[in-house]
């Protein structure tokens, strides 16, 4: 199974990011945060679950690191749910 990380941008009085996990071909939301530039051009191209883990810059912008950090948690709550229905 090859879990993807893929976003989307809205626009109003706040820009913010929606991530979504692709999943066995099904589309499930994960949570949305305030847009950041650094965050949303690292996952502009949707990324790999195995490329978060191999992820190596957390100093250099600590934004995307926090997001980062958070996205497994939020893929385990998704998973969980998916199994319970």
């Amino acid at each position: 199974m090859r879990n993807r990380i893929e976003i989307t941008k809205t626009n109003g009085n706040i820009d913010r990011i929606h991530f979504y996990l692709i999943s066995s071909g099904k589309r499930y939301y994960l949570f949305s945060q305030k847009f950041s530039k650094g965050v949303y051009e690292f996952f502009k191209h949707g990324r790999s679950e195995s490329e978060l883990y191999n992820f190596s810059g957390w100093r250099k912008n600590p934004r995307l690191g926090k997001t980062i950090e958070k996205i497994p948690m939020y893929i385990r709550y998704v998973m969980k749910e998916e199994m319970a229905a």
